[in-house]
C-alpha cells in the first residue's frame, strides 16, 4: 500500500528546481533584476521567492502531498488564451505533457494579475497548443499540439535555447525555467519572463532568457530574444523539412533525413520565408517562421544560415515507420531559426493540412500521372479525420503546393483545389522529368477566396507575424 505522502530528499540545487526560490546566478537586488542585454539594458521587478531556509547544501526532510488543491481544467473559451498555475512542479526528465495528468489541480491565474507567485509550472494555453515552462533541468521548455477539441495534448515539441558566444561556442540551454514572471494577463494576449537554467561552458555563465507571447485565436507561440538568446530551434522530429519558394528559381527546398548521412546538417538558403516541419505521427505541422535579417547582416549561428537543421542518428521516426516505410533511423530533430535580435514564431497547424504518399513508379517527362490518394497510417491517429486503409483528401480549399521526388531529386508543382476539389481522393498531374518517381508531399500553403476564414495557412501566419499585426512584444 502506498503512503498518500511521500518522503524526498532535497539539496539546495534540487530546490531552485522544484521552484522553492525564483532566481539563482543573475544579479540580486532586493525585488529587482536587472537584464543586461547586448542592445541595452531592462529592468523587471521581481519577488526573489521564498528560500525556505536552507543553508547551501544542506539536506532536509520534506513531506509532498499528492495531492493539490486547485479548480481543475476547463474548456476554453474561442479566442482566448490563458495561464494556468499547474499546483506541481515537474523536475523530473520527461517529454510527455507530465502536469496534464494533474489537470484537477490546476488553478487559472486571474486576467490582470501579473505578480502571481506560482506554486506549480506555468502553463500558457493557446488555439491549438499548450506551452509548458516547467522546472526541469533536463528538458528545453515543451510544447505540445492540441490533438482534439477537448485539449488533449499529444506530439511534443522541445524549443531549445542556445547563446552564441563571441568565442564561437554554442551555449545550448537544455533545461527548462528556473524562473518566470508574468508580464501580460488578459483573455487576448499572455506573455511571460522565462529563465532557463544557468550554466557555465568556455568561460562564459549563460542563463538563455526569452518572453514567450500567446494571442487569442492566433495558431502561433511568439518567442522574443532577452538575454544571451540568439538562435531558437524545436526539436520537430520528422522526416522531411521543407522551406517553401526557398530556392532561386522560387520552388522548394527539401531535405530527406533518409537521403542524408547521420549528423549530417542541413543548411536552408537564406532566402526562406519559413521552415515547414511535416510531423506524421499526429498528422500536424509545425510552421517555424523568422524575420529576415537587416539589409548586409549575416547570421552567427555556426552554419552561416537563418534556418538550419540537424539529422539525428537514433531519433523518434515521427510515424513514418507506421506507414509500411520501414524503420526511420535518423530524423530532423533540431531545426534552427536565427533570432537577430527580433521575435521567432512557431505556428501549430492541426491535422489536415499536409500529405505524403510513396509512389514507387517510372514516370516519363510530360507523362499525365494520377495518384489515388490513401491513407496508409497502420493505426488510427489522434486527432485525424482519416482512418487506416481508407482514402485521404484535402481537407480545405486554397493554394497547395505539390512535391514530386524523381530520382531524388524534387521538383514543385502550384496547384489550387477548389471547394468542390478538396472533396477529390485523387489528383493528377504532368510529371516535370522521367524517372523514378519515388514519393509525393501534398500540403496546404496559402488561402484562396473559398479558404475557411477559420482555418489558418502557413502563409496567414508568415503575412500576420510579419507586418506586426498583434506583434512585437
Amino acid at each position: 500500500m502506498i503512503s498518500m505522502m511521500c518522503l524526498v530528499y532535497l539539496i539546495l540545487m534540487d530546490t531552485l528546481s522544484m521552484g522553492l526560490t525564483g532566481m539563482t546566478d543573475l544579479e540580486r537586488e532586493g525585488m529587482i533584476r536587472r537584464v543586461e542585454g547586448r542592445d541595452g539594458i531592462g529592468v523587471i521587478s521581481v519577488q526573489s521567492g521564498d528560500l525556505g531556509g536552507l543553508a547551501w547544501g544542506e539536506r532536509r526532510e520534506i513531506k509532498m502531498p499528492q495531492k493539490q488543491e486547485g479548480e481543475g481544467y476547463k474548456l476554453l473559451k474561442k479566442g482566448a488564451v490563458r495561464i494556468w498555475d499547474t499546483g506541481r512542479k515537474f523536475s523530473m526528465k520527461h517529454y510527455d505533457f507530465r502536469a496534464w495528468n494533474y489537470q484537477d489541480e490546476w488553478t487559472q491565474v486571474p486576467y490582470g494579475v501579473t505578480d502571481h507567485q506560482f506554486r506549480g509550472d506555468p502553463v500558457l494555453e493557446g488555439e491549438n497548443f499548450w506551452l509548458s515552462l516547467h522546472s526541469s533541468r533536463y528538458d528545453a521548455v515543451f510544447l505540445y499540439a492540441k490533438m482534439d477539441e477537448e485539449g488533449a495534448p499529444s506530439r511534443h515539441n522541445e524549443l531549445y535555447r542556445v547563446f552564441d558566444t563571441p568565442t564561437g561556442l554554442r551555449n545550448y540551454s537544455g533545461g527548462g525555467s528556473q524562473f518566470c514572471r508574468i508580464l501580460v494577463n488578459s483573455p487576448k494576449e499572455a506573455v511571460v519572463y522565462s529563465e532557463g537554467f544557468t550554466y557555465e561552458r568556455g568561460g562564459f555563465k549563460t542563463t538563455v532568457t526569452t518572453l514567450y507571447r500567446v494571442l487569442g485565436g492566433k495558431p502561433w507561440l511568439e518567442i522574443r530574444p532577452v538575454w544571451q538568446a540568439d538562435e531558437q530551434g524545436m526539436h520537430g522530429e520528422t522526416r522531411i523539412i521543407v522551406a517553401p519558394e526557398a530556392n532561386d528559381d522560387g520552388s522548394d527546398f527539401v531535405d530527406d533525413s533518409l537521403k542524408r548521412p547521420a549528423n549530417y546538417v542541413s543548411k536552408v538558403p537564406l532566402r526562406a520565408k519559413m521552415l515547414l516541419d511535416l510531423a506524421m505521427d499526429v498528422d500536424a505541422l509545425w510552421v517555424l517562421i523568422a524575420h529576415p535579417l537587416p539589409k548586409g547582416e549575416k547570421p552567427r549561428t555556426w552554419t552561416g544560415t537563418r534556418y538550419y537543421a540537424g539529422n539525428a542518428p537514433g531519433g523518434w521516426h515521427s510515424g513514418w515507420s507506421l506507414i509500411g516505410e520501414g524503420d526511420c533511423d535518423r530524423v530532423w530533430t533540431a531545426p534552427f531559426a536565427f533570432f537577430c535580435g527580433k521575435p521567432v514564431y512557431i505556428g501549430v497547424l492541426r491535422p489536415g493540412y499536409w500529405h505524403y504518399q510513396r509512389i514507387g513508379r517510372k514516370v516519363k517527362r510530360g507523362e499525365r500521372v494520377t495518384v489515388n490518394w490513401r491513407v496508409a497510417y497502420q493505426r488510427e491517429r489522434g486527432g485525424s479525420p482519416f482512418k487506416p486503409g481508407e482514402t485521404w483528401r484535402p481537407l480545405y480549399p486554397g493554394k497547395w503546393r505539390l512535391i514530386v521526388c524523381i530520382d531524388g531529386r524534387y521538383h514543385t508543382i502550384p496547384i489550387t483545389v477548389t471547394e468542390d476539389g478538396a472533396n477529390s481522393t485523387s489528383l493528377t498531374f504532368e510529371s516535370p522529368e522521367a524517372g523514378n518517381l519515388e514519393y509525393v508531399v501534398f500540403y496546404l500553403y496559402d488561402r484562396t477566396d473559398e479558404t475557411p476564414k477559420d482555418v489558418w495557412t502557413p502563409m496567414d501566419i508568415y503575412r500576420e507575424t510579419m507586418k506586426g499585426e498583434g506583434g512585437g512584444i
